[in-house]
């Protein structure tokens, strides 16, 4: 084989090259094919000639590459298992047609639990369900974990295990001992108990299993269950662990989850597991100890990610609608009422707000002017003034002195004025509004309108300001700045009158002629 190995180097060098026009390179597949016919097995498991026999499945003809898979179609499970074979198999995935796929994918068949304990072949399973598999496929690749049971239940109408334990009540109890006999080892290795594939089986688990065999599986996998968070399914499976699971249970979890909590809250999945930790962990000690204070630590980093934002909007006013989607409220409602929470869940949520509020408050004061001018972040700026419990009066004032600059058009040197500006005429304007809220609440101590916004920064451009933020103003709960405004607004109700289908200048001509 030296020969033949080496002179398929020299197509495979020529056949790799930038330069390689199409006309040459089926001439050279056309030379390479000759070489490896027959001798493909040999070459799958040897680290140069794989190499070669990757090049030649990616720029291949559909009729190349089933030609190489006969030769190896009895040996697909073992290359897989192999260091350098598994990529032969994986380039299969990558570049074979519809039909190609689906016959590599089922002589995965019965081989799918020994494959993903097994470190190299577990990377192949992966990406086949992940990038490759279609549904069906993704069910094959998934019933080898579920028992013998389910097989023999299974039928072309009941394909799902949902559906399978639905039609037979009776065998749930036998499905879900099988299942729970082929996890509990899998979360022992780190390697296994990454791959998505398993974690959706996990969750299936968590969906079917009475109280009894969750606890058993929860109690078994309690220190693996940071490594699940990071798939869709497997944030669920650990969003289960801490509804069903014991204190100690919780316990083991979130300090397993130490110096991952910024990974956390800033994952796409990870974030909701922390929202469900919130909802229902008695310990807020720990919480405050472990979690929070991993968070507040990193606020900066936090605060801006996409996810980040939701956890702190979370504690300041959980399960928002303007903040989550409705189907996420729905998942996170599933851990109401579970039996190991005692906690009244007000209590609960007020501790985790005092503990926030003062660090949220003193970085809105600290970081005031980015915030404002920052799309992301502004929308932080109403949640953290309106639910943040503690002397608010530093923070309003930071943002409120934003506006004390002249509102010059256009801006000036670039930088837009607050009230000009895409966010920050938003929090404007809110500030104002808070007035009416906050008296409402009974924080009328708190208001804006006097305190910061008409005597510091709006009287200077009043007549500049926009109808929306002047409006807030001339309704203002506090009487003597409305009568101000009012007072200050006069000259221009005739310019008002001439504006018509505004319905923010009727409304605003209407307050000033009372």
């Amino acid at each position: 084989m030296f020969q033949i190995i080496c002179q398929c180097k020299k197509l495979w060098g020529d056949l790799r090259r930038k330069k390689c026009d199409n006309e040459l390179k089926i001439k050279l597949m056309t030379e390479l094919h000759d070489l490896v016919r027959g001798k493909i097995k040999q070459m799958a498991f040897a680290h140069d000639s794989v190499r070669v026999l990757q090049c030649f499945i990616q720029f291949g003809s559909h009729e190349q590459r089933q030609e190489l898979f006969e030769e190896l179609k009895g040996d697909v499970v073992d290359l897989c298992k192999s260091q350098y074979g598994k990529h032969v198999v994986k380039k299969l995935l990558m570049y074979g047609n519809k039909e190609l796929v689906a016959v590599v994918m089922k002589t995965f068949r019965g081989h799918v639990r020994t494959m993903l304990r097994h470190a190299a072949a577990s990377s192949i399973i992966e990406y086949a369900y992940n990038d490759k598999a279609v549904l069906a496929q993704r069910l094959m690749l998934t019933q080898g974990l579920y028992g013998n049971t389910f097989t023999i239940c299974k039928s072309s109408v009941c394909k799902t295990i949902e559906k399978v334990a639905e039609a037979n009540p009776d065998k749930l109890n036998n499905i879900i001992d099988e299942m729970k006999q082929i996890l509990t080892p899998m979360a022992q290795k780190e390697q296994v108990i990454k791959h998505s594939l398993v974690h959706k089986v996990f969750l299936d688990f968590f969906l079917l299993a009475p109280d009894k065999p969750k606890t058993e599986m929860i109690e078994s996998i309690r220190e693996s269950v940071v490594y699940m968070a990071h798939t869709h399914d497997g944030a669920r499976v650990a969003m289960h662990c801490f509804w069903h699971g014991t204190a100690k249970d919780r316990k083991v979890i979130i300090k397993t989850m130490k110096t991952y909590i910024v990974k956390f809250a800033t994952g796409e999945f990870g974030h909701l597991v922390l929202l469900a930790m919130f909802d229902c962990v008695d310990d807020t000690k720990l919480v405050k100890q472990a979690v929070l204070s991993e968070i507040l630590l990193s606020l900066d980093e936090v605060i801006c990610n996409k996810y980040g934002k939701k956890v702190l909007l979370y504690l300041l006013s959980p399960r928002d609608p303007a903040h989550l989607l409705p189907e996420i409220i729905k998942v996170l409602q599933q851990g109401d009422g579970n039996t190991h929470s005692k906690k009244d869940m007000a209590v609960r949520r007020k501790e985790l707000l005092e503990v926030v509020s003062p660090p949220l408050l003193d970085h809105l004061r600290d970081n005031a002017a980015t915030m404002v001018t920052d799309k992301a972040s502004s929308v932080t700026i109403s949640d953290i003034l309106a639910s943040a419990c503690g002397d608010l009066r530093p923070a309003m004032t930071a943002v409120a002195q934003l506006a004390n600059h002249e509102l010059v058009p256009g801006g000036t040197n670039g930088e837009l004025h607050m009230a000009e500006h895409p966010a920050g005429h938003l929090v404007l304007k809110w500030l104002m509004e808070q007035d009416t809220t906050l008296a409402e609440a009974g924080k009328e101590g708190k208001g804006t309108a006097r305190i910061r916004l008409w005597q510091h920064a709006m009287k200077m451009n009043l007549e500049r300001l926009g109808v929306t933020e002047k409006l807030p103003l001339a309704t203002s709960y506090d009487k003597s700045v409305a009568a101000e405004v009012k007072a200050a607004l006069e000259s221009i109700k005739a310019e008002l009158s001439s504006i018509g289908n505004n319905k923010g200048a009727e409304i605003l001509l209407e307050n000033l002629n009372k």
